[in-house]
């Protein structure tokens, strides 16, 4: 009886520090690979997924050159695409200021 409680009692302590040491532990395995695939970190993934962003969601955004959630998250939230988005920054606005000149009819080539 002390060698099965000893047992259960190491496979326990294996179990939970294995799920303590994996980041990714709390997102499906299969989604996690797709974080992975596209290059977004765990901290990231958790970010994006928190404000509604699949993989499939924040991939155009990275490919189009914005890494960081809470940017990708506001340039969408405002109605941008990732190539809209990719324009108004390599111009140098900021999301205010490309906002308020998209209200005027203007766009950025």
């Amino acid at each position: 009886m002390k060698k099965i409680i000893a047992v259960i009692s190491i496979a326990s302590a294996i179990s939970l520090t294995s799920c303590a040491s994996n980041p990714w532990a709390n997102i499906p395995y299969q989604e996690a690979n797709e974080w992975k695939s596209i290059g977004v970190p765990v901290n990231n993934a958790q970010e994006f997924r928190q404000n509604g962003f699949t993989p499939s969601d924040a991939k155009p955004w990275i490919q189009s050159g914005i890494n960081a959630p809470i940017t990708i998250i506001s340039w969408h939230q405002a109605g941008f695409t990732p190539k809209e988005a990719a324009k108004w920054q390599e111009k140098g606005f900021t999301l205010q200021k490309a906002i308020d000149l998209k209200k005027q009819g203007l766009t950025v080539e």
